[in-house]
């Protein structure tokens, strides 16, 4: 392959890096500040000596937060597909880790319930 197709390969591969949304670095610090915060009530919340739902829930709750912030910028799903919305897709992750919590939660008292 000559030097000339090598440097056109990485010039289209550029453009099309290019084209996508980038979040900013102060979008990233301002990510980075939002985890830790989240992630701080969470261990605050596990030390205040609640047990069963009362632990449980509001710890799922800022789970599902995190995972949505994570999958929405690190994943680029809310800066990416101009055409289709990429906040759409960041929800139907959402939705999708929603839906699974629904499930094992049913499970789980299917279980506990059943005596």
């Amino acid at each position: 392959m000559s030097d000339t197709a090598v440097k056109a390969s990485a010039d289209v591969v550029d453009d099309a890096h290019d084209s996508h949304a980038h979040p900013t670095e102060t979008q990233y610090w301002l990510v980075f500040l939002i985890l830790a915060v989240i992630t701080a009530f969470e261990v605050l919340w596990s030390y205040l000596g609640l047990s069963g739902p009362l632990l449980v829930v509001p710890l799922l709750a800022m789970m599902v937060v995190k995972f949505v912030i994570v999958a929405g910028v690190f994943m680029h799903l809310w800066f990416d597909m101009k055409m289709l919305n990429g906040k759409l897709f960041t929800l139907a992750f959402a939705s999708g880790i929603v839906i699974a919590l629904s499930v094992y939660t049913v499970v789980v008292a299917t279980y506990e319930f059943n005596v």
